[in-house]
């Protein structure tokens, strides 16, 4: 026999929804994703910022000294007020992929930001001109600007049409 008895500090489980309250919470569910969809529009200054940092990351190892070390450091300082200063002006951070394209444009972003970094290096061990540094640094800003707006777009997508993938 069931009993009523419960312990003080026991939590009482809510009652389980009726299949109209779960299907008003699910279309909030997606009205609130299509809100959400609309706000992580990224400012046109956004990506050119970034794409200078990452274009630092690669171009560093060429410079001579401690060169390398404090333009690196500049980057890894630059990156959370870039993020910062994104939160604040949209009021929403993101902070992965919400889908196979984001997962894959975000990755191959990361391949090419790491391929730059080794060729710069590689520059740097086999004494080229300095100058060939700015190769792989412009192609990381180029590719960071363009692939960057298009991870947008497909997270913009993703986040809209999770609820009608399931």
């Amino acid at each position: 026999m069931e009993s009523d008895f419960r312990e003080p500090d026991e939590p009482r489980l809510p009652p389980t929804p009726s299949a109209e309250d779960a299907r008003t919470a699910l279309a909030h569910l997606d009205a609130d994703r299509a809100v959400l969809a609309q706000r992580i529009v990224t400012p046109w200054w956004y990506h050119p910022a970034l794409g200078l940092i990452t274009a630092t990351f690669a171009g560093a190892h060429v410079l001579p000294g401690a060169g390398a070390l404090t333009a690196i450091a500049l980057g890894v300082v630059a990156i959370p007020a870039l993020m910062s200063l994104y939160a604040r002006q949209t009021g929403v951070v993101v902070t992965k992929p919400a889908g196979p394209r984001s997962r894959r444009l975000l990755g191959t972003m990361l391949i090419l930001l790491v391929a730059a970094m080794v060729c710069a290096l590689l520059f740097k061990l086999t004494g080229v001109d300095p100058l060939w540094g700015l190769v792989p640094a412009m192609a990381t800003f180029v590719a960071t600007v363009i692939l960057g707006r298009r991870y947008d777009d497909a997270l913009r997508r993703e986040t809209r049409e999770a609820g009608t993938n399931s």
